[in-house]
């Protein structure tokens, strides 16, 4: 019986000496200290990109856009969370859904704000501008929210007319997608 507990107590203790040394060895490997350190990285970016609209009025708005905005990164513990502001323009070329033919030509001034973790995030819009059609420059303005990327944002805009009528081509409820093309960081 004696050699049985002894069989024992060193099966445990050399199960125990096995058990430090792994946990030790992991825990060497899985806690980095540099990671749990919270980063901060900060630039200016240039972007352009693409924009395609589609108003619930069986409108279409493909067109191309440009913004200048301050991006801020946070990394900590291996996530990275991404801040971003800026202001740019869209230009639009607006046709009906059949593709029956030009309907409007929009340039809006835009200010974007962006929150984006590794899941997505949000971006938060506010534009300023028109469309010129057949009659004449039809003012308007957006206010828009999006599911966002780091290059992309997809999501839904209000345009409202600031004049007395609403032409059919101006939708009051859009969804929109925005395709980011981030250049020249500096």
């Amino acid at each position: 019986m004696k050699s049985h507990s002894k069989a024992a107590v060193a099966l445990v203790a050399m199960c125990a000496v096995m058990g430090l040394a792994s946990l030790a060895s992991a825990q060497g490997s899985v806690v980095n200290k540099e990671e749990f350190e919270l980063t901060k990285t900060s630039q200016r970016v240039h972007m352009p990109g693409l924009r395609f609209d589609y108003g619930f009025s069986e409108v279409l708005g493909l067109g191309v856009g440009y913004m200048y905005a301050y991006e801020t990164t946070f990394a900590f513990a291996g996530v990275e969370t991404l801040f971003r502001a800026g202001g740019g323009a869209d230009l639009s070329f607006v046709v009906p859904s059949d593709w029956g033919g030009l309907e409007a030509i929009t340039l809006y001034g835009r200010g974007r704000v962006s929150g984006v973790g590794p899941s997505g995030g949000v971006t938060l819009e506010l534009g300023l501008g028109g469309g010129i059609e057949s009659r004449g420059v039809v003012p308007g303005a957006t206010i828009g929210a999006y599911y966002a990327g780091k290059q992309f944002e997809i999501g839904y805009f209000y345009q409202a007319v600031l004049q007395s009528y609403r032409p059919g081509w101006m939708s009051t409820h859009n969804v929109g997608l925005r395709l980011h093309i981030p250049l020249f960081p500096h």
